[in-house]
């Protein structure tokens, strides 16, 4: 009887803890989709198609890949994409037990003018130092506090270091810290965590300072006249 009982108050638990969690996450995505109506947005539930359109962190790791809360629209006249996404883990306790790790992150692309070498900034870590420390590659930048804060990838250096201007170092400096690489024509940052509309409004404006702070000469570079508005804009 006293296993029955404990085993049905887990039941009650597990399923009270699903319901809570069902309307909290009806009531985030019901604010998210106010947001966007309210900026003329577009709004979808879920695209995972999204999820292979990216290479490298935070995509091409684990399984039950899932894009939800997709927002479309532009922001300074460019057009953005943000979303919540989703992969899981696995690991086994090597006794039969298997245990399964969901991480979540937020999105957020802007559509870059022209292609672009890939270059990618992330925030530095314990982890990223001791890769550092076994020679894995990253980019030293004549910031000294920028290269305590974050971490460069680029196969380009120069390509790095002309995007990458003091006064940009400085904005990233000045700003919330979250990783992000220009890949092909856009420009991804991502986060650990859910979607919120303040976090997406303060990256996308930090992203857009970076965008409006690469030099012309590299535009022209790779075959793109900076003199066009699609660089400036209101939202």
């Amino acid at each position: 009887m006293g296993v029955f009982v404990f085993v049905l108050i887990a039941v009650v638990v597990m399923g009270l803890f699903a319901y809570f969690n069902y309307k909290r996450e009806q009531a985030r995505r019901g604010a998210l989709f106010q947001w966007a109506s309210a900026n003329k947005w577009q709004f979808a539930v879920a695209d995972d198609a999204l999820a292979k359109r990216w290479n490298g962190p935070p995509f091409d790791e684990g399984d039950h890949r899932k894009v939800r809360n997709v927002i479309v629209g532009n922001w300074k006249a460019r057009p953005f994409a943000s979303f919540d996404y989703s992969y899981q883990t696995h690991s086994s306790d090597g006794r039969g037990g298997r245990s399964t790790t969901t991480h979540r992150f937020t999105v957020v692309a802007l559509t870059l003018p022209t292609d672009l070498p890939r270059l990618q900034v992330t925030p530095e870590s314990l982890l990223s130092r001791v890769g550092h420390a076994f020679g894995l590659a990253d980019i030293d930048m004549e910031s000294e506090d920028f290269n305590r804060a974050f971490r460069v990838n680029c196969p380009d250096p120069k390509f790095a270091c002309d995007v990458l201007t003091p006064r940009t170092m400085q904005l990233l400096l000045s700003r919330s810290h979250f990783s992000w690489r220009i890949e092909v024509t856009d420009l991804v940052c991502w986060w650990g965590g859910e979607q919120a509309a303040v976090a997406v409004t303060e990256a996308l404006a930090t992203m857009c300072d970076v965008i409006a702070g690469i030099p012309s000469f590299v535009w022209h570079d790779h075959g793109y006249d900076a003199g066009s508005p699609s660089l400036g804009g209101t939202s």
